[in-house]
């Protein structure tokens, strides 16, 4: 698959992200506005920042995905991190309004109205979204693109959120009305939590983090397996949006021509292409007596 079926896939999960979050919001919206429920509102206020979210990452991933430029010669791909960065802030916000309604509803309990047709806008709610995650999902794995990946791990937690806030409903029609809120408060702490996930991998991107222990084992495997290299050292790795950065020195032997050394380079970049495929590639070859 090449760079630009990449950027397509991505591009396709960006609108189908935004799509479903549009349709899940004007169905709860109506939810809401029949039930009353703070479970229902915790999850209306959730798929408003969700449209936000699928926002800033379908015009982030248009800028990330952009061939680079003079100002840019690395490209454009650590847009997806800046991007997962604003999603945790509206998220954040979502989270804080919530608890406010919350701690109102808990002094100030209401019969809820309207219950059957609210879980059932929420068991719709929950098969479109775990519809959109399995794509995400498929689309993440193919790509391994951050802003992808940070979403589908979002909309991941509104699943959780939307089961939780069904059994609200069906807790209210039995007359528990403190679960209503004793579930939104849940909600809000799942929010919480989904934002320290999503900036902790935004950080990793945007602060050159090495690539994980287990893809750099490969890789030095790779490189000590490789023919007519003696070793290496001064490996560096990094990962920004569905690009992996690789640079070394390779020790080749001092008796061979700069043609053969070249040829073993090559060899070796490679391999390591077949592994990973979207690596840009950075080798110094250095002779060793």
């Amino acid at each position: 698959m090449t760079v630009q079926d990449h950027g397509h896939l991505i591009k396709r999960a960006a609108v189908a992200s935004l799509v479903t979050a549009t349709v899940l919001l004007l169905s709860k919206a109506a939810a809401w506005s029949a039930s009353d429920s703070a479970s229902v509102l915790s999850s209306l206020l959730d798929s408003l920042m969700d449209i936000a979210a699928s926002l800033i990452n379908f015009f982030a991933i248009r800028y990330a995905l952009m061939p680079p430029d003079d100002e840019h010669p690395f490209g454009h791909s650590k847009a997806e991190g800046l991007a997962a960065l604003m999603q945790s802030a509206f998220i954040l916000g979502s989270a804080t309004m919530l608890l406010l309604h919350v701690i109102d509803r808990l002094l100030k309990p209401q019969e809820l109205t309207a219950l059957p047709e609210s879980i059932g806008v929420m068991a719709f709610s929950t098969l479109a979204t775990l519809c959109l995650v399995m794509y995400q999902r498929y689309v993440w794995r193919k790509t391994g693109s951050l802003a992808v990946k940070a979403d589908s791990a979002h909309y991941l937690s509104d699943i959780l959120t939307n089961i939780a806030v069904i059994v609200a409903l069906v807790g209210a029609m039995w007359g528990v009305l403190w679960l209503d809120a004793v579930i939104a408060l849940l909600v809000a702490v799942i929010l919480v939590f989904g934002v320290i996930t999503i900036v902790k991998e935004a950080l990793a991107v945007l602060m050159d983090q090495a690539l994980d222990a287990d893809d750099e084992a490969e890789l030095i495997n790779i490189i000590n397996t490789a023919d007519g290299v003696l070793g290496y050292h001064d490996l560096k790795t990094r990962q920004s949006g569905v690009v992996q950065f690789v640079q070394f020195h390779l020790e080749l032997s001092a008796e061979q021509s700069l043609k053969q050394a070249h040829a073993t380079g090559e060899a070796l970049e490679q391999r390591i292409l077949e592994r990973f495929p979207r690596a840009e590639i950075l080798i110094h070859h250095d002779p060793i007596r």
